[in-house]
Order: structure tokens, then C-alpha cells, then sequence
């Protein structure tokens, strides 16, 4: 109990760093009572899957917001974004209540690290949200996760040029596809702003992201339903959805300069699944099919490159090659003009489950396009045995869609149930099969959600601060187990939650504030927690009154 009562005492902290930091907010709050100053918030994690232990601490990670809103945010302690820092792969942001607003708040996050590929995740703040949590995950250029190949190569370069033709092609050892890249010789290099670059070693770095896994696909950067792309005729297109056919990131360097630009055009080929189903035919993809490439810029955006044809490389595997004078992501994706309306919710219902062998499950979910079950989102919902509980998308595509059910993560996910095919504009609730779902469950530990509740005071002042809460969680990936800091809980007005919670079984906790962790280990025997006598230390009680 001592320790629960120092993550209180933490919070605390937090409240008065709030008070002081955020200019025109201090006099409209009374801190004798419960009250959070920051009404809408963000929890970002990031999750380098194949080593997550790697991104502990709050150096190993940059993060940048881009867009015309990202001034209207700060972070979790009331500061500008600019101290926003990436503590143990999570992020915590929040809407600066000065600029409040009734229109949705768009803000790109751009993230990046040492042995990283740089990537972006975007955030809509709906004038209705209180809470939204998104999770990306991050690739390792060290250890990547299956479904994506990376190689580094160097190349000696003559006069700040090539002597001879140049190729670099990614391994295929986890990926059952590839990229390939060839460059002419004389080629000139040169900067984001067009000037040559001298040096004497060219290091090419070139990631192959596959179809085979939906790790792979869930490392497209800014996700499958971008906020905007700009099209074919320049103009920027909020109303989009992407069906990937495989994507590629490539990146160069002459002695540690980055190259942006060519003199010439080099040739990319992106191989492509043999069983792909190309979405416009309903057949599976051919010679001569075409799918539109897209590229993505500094800022986060995808952009019209040109038309791909479909065709037979040197090894006998369907491809689309094209050229290009500068580097980027490059994406071979169809496209539909068709998100539904913007702001729109599918909700995904799971219904009580009286049958259930314990109070609840948490399970994770799919959102797949029924023609090839490519994941396009996902998300997580409890199936209860007492309670009916949802969860859901926003701007779900146009197109027609299913709901998969799993139980665990990663590659020791169980696939519970599929749902029928819907339509992603029409059909407004998606309502689980809970006895189908109950009925694929395995047995599960003793695990229940801790109801906290608490009073803290400073003399005659009541507390009762507002925090959110993390665990050191565990799974299991290509048979090998790894742990990382999951948000699982909050306490607002002197109550709150900290869910799936093992009962009898000591366990990590952790909150952040100012770029700060503190941590405590915990035991739950019971599922309802009360401290109605918590005496704040003195000294901070005279910092807050």
C-alpha cells in the first residue's frame, strides 16, 4: 500500500506543474476538488516488436508534430510539444485548453531513433473526445519483424560518382517478396535542395514491406486511411482509403550526407505477391494489371507518383518497376475516393456473455477488407459476462469489410471468430458472435479489474487528483518473450480503474510526468481498493496552497 501511495503523491506533482504551465487556465480551477485541466488527451505507444526492451528510457526516440494544428497541443505536464519526449516508447499529448476547438484537431506525429526507420502516426482529436490512444509499431533496422527485409550496403564512388552501374536488392529471407534498386553509372547525388554531394562512400539503406504478416502491414506509415494524400491532379484528397499492394523504404547517405535527389533517374522494382488479389478485378493480380505508386514526403504525405503496369522480372515474379529522381517511401496502392463521412463511427458491439468461464476477456480485433483480409486498423474490446461493451473506427473505407477476433498478440494470437462482410458506410453497428467467441476461448489466470478509490488531504483540503497508469506487460513473439509499458488505467475525482489486473500476483506499474517514470510493484487481492486517509506530505501541500 505504501507504494500505491506514492503514485498518488506523484500525481500531485502533476497538478501543480499543470497550474503553473498553462497560461489563462489557473483561475478557472479550484484545486481543493477534482479537477483535470486538460480535458482531451492523447496516449500514444510504440512498439518496436522484436526488441522492445530497446526503447526504455526517453532518449531513444524522437518525436515531431507537423500539421497547421500542432501549436494546439501540449504535453501531459502542461508544457509546449517541444519538450515532448518519448518515454519507454509511449507518448502522452494533450489539447491545450486555450485552443479548444468545435472543429476536429488534425496533428502528424513523426518519430524517429538510432536503428529506426523514421515513420508517422496520425492523431484526430474529435471535439467529443476525452481520451483517444493510438499504438504504432516502429521498425527495427536491426531486427526486423517477419514480413520485412532490410539490408545496408556501401558502395566506393569515383570523382562523387559511380564507375560502374549499381544495384542493391533486399534478401528475402523474412519477406517473401522484394525491392530492388539500380542506378546508372555517372549518376550524380544531391541534396533536398539540388547541390551535388561529395564524398568518396555511398551507404544505401532499402526496407521490403511484404504482404505475409500483419506486423508488416501495420508498419505503413500513417496508417492505411491517411488524413489527406495529394492526388493525381495536385489537389490535397481527405476522402481516401489505401488497399496495398507492398511498399518500400529507401534511403542513402554519402558520407553520413543524405541524399534526396538524382541527376538521373533510378530504376525501383517492388515485387508482388503472386496470389494478390487486385481489388478492382476481383482476379488475382496479372501481367499488365496497373496499380498508382504513391510517395511520401518529409512531412508525412503521401502523394501522387504515377501509374505501375504489372509485369515478369528476371526471377519470374510478378513486379512493377518505375523510376524516380528522389528518394521516399514508395507504395503501390489502389485507392478509393470513398472514407465515409468524415467523423463517422463504426461501432463494433460485443453483448454480455453470461456463459463466459471468468467476469471478462480482453480481446483484440481486426478491421480487414473482405476481398483479401488485409488489415486496414485495429483495436481491443473485453467480452463480459455481465455487461454489453463497444469499441469501433472512424472514417472506416468505403468498401466491403469484416471484423476478425483474436485472443493473445502477435504471433500467438487464436483467431476466435470472423464476421460476415459489411459495408464500411452503411452499417453503423457490427454486433459480435458472443457464443461463437465464447466457445473458441482458452483458459485464462485469475484476472479482474482493480476499482480504485481514494481520498488524499492537505489539512482540511481534499484531493482527488487525475492520473493515468502503465504496466510492464509480456508476450510472446516467434517463441521468444518480451515485455514493454502498456497503458492500462486512469484515476479521475478519486476513483478510476487499473484493468486486467492479475489477482495474487505481484506486477509493475509506472507513471510519467515531465519526462520523468516512477515505478511500483504491486499486489492486487482484491478487486476493489480504498484509502480514504492519505495525508499529502507537507512540503508539497505548502507548494499547492
Amino acid at each position: 500500500m505504501k507504494k500505491f501511495k506514492l503514485l498518488i503523491t506523484m500525481s500531485f506533482l502533476t497538478l501543480f506543474a499543470l497550474s503553473c504551465d498553462i497560461d489563462g487556465v489557473t483561475d478557472s480551477v479550484d484545486i481543493t476538488i477534482s479537477n483535470n485541466i486538460l480535458k482531451q488527451e492523447a496516449l500514444i505507444s510504440v512498439l518496436d516488436i522484436t526488441n522492445p526492451e530497446n526503447l526504455e528510457g526517453n532518449n531513444k526516440l524522437k518525436v515531431e508534430l507537423i500539421g497547421a494544428d500542432a501549436d494546439k497541443f501540449v504535453t501531459n505536464s502542461g508544457e509546449k510539444t517541444s519538450n515532448l519526449k518519448v518515454i519507454d516508447g509511449n507518448i502522452a499529448l494533450a489539447v491545450n485548453p486555450n485552443h479548444a476547438s468545435t472543429e476536429p484537431l488534425k496533428v502528424l506525429l513523426k518519430i524517429s531513433g538510432d536503428d529506426y526507420l523514421t515513420t508517422t502516426i496520425p492523431l484526430v482529436m474529435f471535439p467529443e473526445d476525452t481520451l483517444v490512444t493510438r499504438s504504432i509499431n516502429i521498425v527495427n533496422k536491426l531486427n526486423t519483424v517477419e514480413g520485412i527485409d532490410f539490408i545496408e550496403n556501401n558502395k566506393s564512388l569515383a570523382n562523387n560518382t559511380l564507375s560502374t552501374d549499381y544495384s542493391v536488392e533486399t534478401p528475402a529471407t523474412k519477406a517473401s517478396t522484394k525491392t530492388e534498386i539500380k542506378i546508372e553509372s555517372g549518376t550524380v547525388f544531391q541534396d533536398a535542395d539540388g547541390n551535388t554531394i561529395t564524398g568518396g562512400t555511398l551507404k544505401s539503406e532499402v526496407a521490403h514491406f511484404s504482404l505475409d504478416t500483419p506486423e508488416s502491414i501495420a508498419s505503413f506509415p500513417g496508417g492505411l486511411t491517411p488524413l489527406s494524400v495529394i492526388d493525381e491532379n495536385g489537389e490535397e484528397n481527405e476522402d481516401i482509403s489505401f488497399i496495398t499492394a507492398g511498399f518500400t523504404s529507401i534511403d542513402m547517405f554519402i558520407d553520413g550526407k543524405e541524399v534526396k535527389n538524382f541527376s538521373k533517374p533510378i530504376s525501383v522494382g517492388i515485387e508482388i505477391p503472386s496470389d494478390y488479389i487486385n481489388p478492382e478485378t476481383g482476379n488475382t493480380i496479372n501481367v499488365g494489371d496497373q496499380i498508382p505508386i504513391w510517395s511520401y514526403d518529409e512531412d508525412g504525405q503521401w502523394g501522387y507518383h504515377k501509374i505501375g503496369t504489372v509485369s515478369m522480372n528476371a526471377s519470374n515474379k510478378l513486379n512493377i518497376t518505375f523510376t524516380t529522381t528522389h528518394l521516399s517511401w514508395y507504395n503501390l496502392d489502389y485507392h478509393y475516393w470513398g472514407v465515409c463521412r468524415y467523423g463517422r463511427y463504426t461501432e463494433v458491439s460485443a453483448p454480455k456473455a453470461p456463459s463466459l468461464s471468468d467476469n471478462f476477456y480482453e480481446l483484440s480485433f481486426e478491421l480487414v477488407y473482405a476481398a483479401n483480409n488485409q488489415v486496414i486498423a485495429t483495436n481491443s474490446i473485453q467480452i463480459s459476462k455481465t455487461r454489453n461493451n463497444s469499441s469501433g473506427f472512424y472514417n472506416t473505407p468505403n468498401q466491403s469489410l469484416k471484423i476478425k477476433v483474436y485472443y493473445g498478440r502477435y504471433s500467438e494470437k487464436v483467431l476466435l471468430y470472423t464476421s460476415e462482410a459489411f459495408d464500411g458506410c452503411s452499417s453503423n453497428v457490427i454486433t459480435l458472435d458472443g457464443a461463437a467467441i465464447t466457445s473458441a476461448l482458452p483458459p485464462k489466470p485469475v484476472i479482474k479489474n482493480i476499482f480504485i478509490e481514494y481520498t488524499a488531504r492537505c489539512g482540511d483540503k481534499i484531493l482527488r487528483p487525475f492520473l493515468y497508469i502503465y504496466r510492464l506487460e509480456t508476450y510472446t513473439y516467434n517463441g521468444r518473450q518480451y515485455s514493454y509499458w502498456q497503458w492500462v488505467g486512469f484515476t479521475y475525482s478519486g476513483r478510476g480503474y487499473i484493468y486486467n489486473a492479475r489477482i495474487g500476483e505481484s506486477q509493475k506499474y509506472r507513471v510519467y510526468f515531465g519526462g520523468t517514470a516512477y515505478d511500483y510493484d504491486y499486489t492486487f487481492n482484491s478487486d476493489n481498493i480504498v484509502i480514504d486517509d492519505f495525508e499529502v506530505p507537507g512540503d508539497l501541500c505548502s507548494r499547492l496552497f
